[in-house]
């Protein structure tokens, strides 16, 4: 039984005797959502670090933000947790408050959205109908609580935490393979390191999550992963990772679940151990979970990635690349045998520089999740044309709360971003624009989708701003249906009130 963080928070214990030097802080759970965090890479570049507070001091922060946003043509807003417009409009309040001394990090956000009008779509079927440009489940009306908000007990970093929390985990901007701030804040668990450890010109992290939720059908599932990387600071900087997540649950009951341990019990713990687990089928042969008539492979859904990111400090420029699969291999020859059957693949970069007395920042990204063009049966397990990423309706394909967990754009898909913004001391302004596919290969005829978007954000006297967004989405072939259009515009305004 888990006691809800909403009404109690839980007493969290531990010990750590390793002896490390951090240099960085546990970074606020709202610059988890994409353009918070695009938005505060152009701010730190302008304004500098003269806002960082020394982690061994106290810190309390306090802000106020107030949304409007209208809206038409279809739902809309990637990568932004809880906050989505299902229909013609939203109002969202929230207060945050932060606090952090040397052990301790409690972050909470309050918040109450509205929604109206919400457009209903019942037409698209399996992982489409999660797409963010459609919506088959009323979201209008009142929805509040908590998001962004959880409690951290730490050693120079190291700890154990407990919340209703964003993810992104990625090397990018715009995309994340494995999981991404599109869903709402989840209960979470963690364990490990919530910055980067530094030993010499070294740093690593890594940190397991868990987040138990229940499907559509009321099963009991449980995503838990593990997220590890390495970094040696030089000219230029090298980051070397690897993420590995799982979803599983209490599946007894489910048909065509046919596990060795026909009485299996499956819980938090047992979730919790499969990030550690062996890598390849055979390796897994003859564990309860496993199933009967296979070389050890489990009913699970997996997603394994690992990333590199090279960083040139004097150029201010960034370059990644990131490499996915979401399909356990029996074996080493399995692996070489059918090495890109079900790769997804993410390339990007992002640049800061300066002009006289202004600063800009820009960057590219392509993410793709479409099938291999590896046809040969000798070569190729499956059909070519089912999709692959987010395909198991068992675990909803790969949602909570009816919206996908990991990229946006969903199976069988590809995503290319530009984007260009600059700013001065008070102003700054960002623009995007974004190319879409979605179902390319399983789906006759697939999406196209099209996306302009404008930020501008003033900061104010007194530690306001403001900040106003426009977004032009135009989606060929709307719900799969052949020259069908659907054309969504939204204007965005949002405040913030902040007191340190």
């Amino acid at each position: 039984m888990f006691i809800p963080f909403k009404k109690v928070f839980p007493c969290l214990v531990f010990t750590i005797n390793t002896i490390v030097l951090s240099q960085s802080l546990i970074s606020p759970n709202n610059l988890t959502l994409s353009l918070n965090r695009i938005s505060n890479d152009l701010e730190l570049f302008i304004f500098g670090n003269q806002n960082i507070v020394n982690p061994n001091e106290r810190a309390f922060k306090l802000s106020f933000n107030l949304d409007i946003i209208k809206n038409n043509g279809h739902s809309n807003i990637d990568n932004n947790g809880n906050l989505f417009v299902s229909g013609t409009g939203v109002h969202a309040l929230s207060s945050r408050i932060e606090y952090r001394n040397k052990f301790l990090f409690i972050e909470l956000e309050p918040y109450f959205i509205n929604q109206k009008n919400s457009y209903l779509d019942s037409t698209i079927s399996g992982s489409y109908q999660y797409l963010n440009n459609h919506d088959s489940f009323s979201g209008s009306g009142r929805d509040d609580g908590l998001k962004n908000s959880q409690i951290i007990l730490h050693y120079l970093g190291i700890g154990i935490g407990y919340g209703y929390i964003n993810h992104w985990w990625s090397p990018g901007f715009h995309s994340a393979i494995s999981l991404s701030s599109n869903a709402p804040s989840q209960e979470t668990y963690s364990i490990g390191t919530f910055k980067d450890i530094y030993i010499g010109n070294f740093s690593f992290s890594s940190k397991i999550i868990i987040m138990p939720y229940n499907s559509l059908k009321n099963y009991q599932l449980y995503f838990s992963g593990l997220r590890s990387s390495i970094s040696y600071h030089s000219n230029p900087s090298i980051s070397i990772g690897f993420n590995r997540t799982y979803l599983s649950g209490d599946l007894t009951q489910e048909s065509g679940f046919n596990f060795i341990d026909k009485n299996l019990e499956w819980g938090i713990i047992d979730a919790a151990k499969l990030v550690i687990e062996p890598l390849f089928g055979s390796s897994k042969k003859g564990l309860p979970y496993t199933q009967e008539g296979t070389p050890g492979f489990d009913p699970w859904d997996e997603v394994l990635s690992g990333y590199i990111k090279i960083l040139f400090p004097e150029d201010n420029l960034e370059v990644y690349a990131e490499i996915a699969s979401d399909d356990n291999r029996g074996n080493l020859n399995d692996l070489r045998a059918h090495w890109d059957h079900s790769l997804g693949y993410m390339l990007g970069f992002r640049k800061l520089f300066q002009m006289n007395n202004i600063k800009f920042i820009s960057g590219l990204e392509y993410l793709s999740t479409k099938e291999s063009n590896t046809l040969n049966p000798k070569f190729y397990r499956g059909s070519p044309n089912i999709s692959n990423f987010y395909s198991k309706e068992v675990y909803d394909y790969f949602t909570y709360n009816n919206r996908l967990m990991g990229a946006h754009s969903g199976s069988s898909s590809d995503d290319l971003i530009f984007m260009f913004g600059f700013g001065n001391d008070n102003n700054s302004l960002l623009i995007n624009y974004n190319k879409e596919r979605h179902g390319i290969k399983s789906r006759r005829p697939p999406e196209l989708k099209t996306e302009l978007f404008i930020q501008y954000k003033k900061i104010l006297e007194g530690n306001n701003s403001i900040f106003i967004r426009y977004e032009y989405e135009n989606i060929e072939n709307f719900g799969f249906i052949s020259s069908n259009k659907s054309i969504s515009r939204f204007i965005w305004i949002g405040y913030s009130l902040s007191i340190k």
